[in-house]
């Protein structure tokens, strides 16, 4: 019976450890919890910021009124911020390992972003780069 209620009281504290594990969800990213560079899976709304200096996916066609999340899954600092000459400005600030960023497209077009550190302005831009479509 001990061994029951051990293995019980383990459990429990391994889910309040990893309850407490949350990610940041701040704008301007950062690593406050979640550790490291987790792995990040893209989504119809998510895109993945790699260890291969890329956006993923590069490109991702969204409807009007979606907000877009960038995750960071490396451990590299990356940015999110809109090209020269974009209909609609956004600029994330430095995304720590594990931030995230969220931009809302409420008007359909075609928004250039790269990475300040990464890739280089340009429309459209080269390096660490990405297209939102907004349909």
């Amino acid at each position: 019976m001990p061994s029951m209620w051990l293995t019980r009281g383990v459990g429990l504290i391994g889910l309040a450890l990893l309850a407490s594990c949350g990610g940041s969800t701040s704008p301007y990213g950062g690593g406050g919890g979640g550790g490291g560079g987790g792995a990040c899976t893209p989504t119809a709304s998510k895109v993945c910021m790699t260890t291969g200096l890329t956006f993923s996916p590069t490109n991702l066609t969204v409807s009007v009124g979606t907000t877009v999340t960038w995750q960071n899954g490396s451990t590299t600092t990356h940015t999110v911020t809109s090209a020269t000459g974009s209909t609609q400005t956004f600029n994330s600030g430095n995304v720590g390992a594990s931030g995230m960023f969220t931009q809302m497209f409420n008007t359909q077009g075609t928004y250039h972003y790269y990475c300040m550190f990464h890739g280089q302005d340009g429309n459209p831009p080269t390096g660490m780069s990405g297209t939102i479509t907004v349909q």
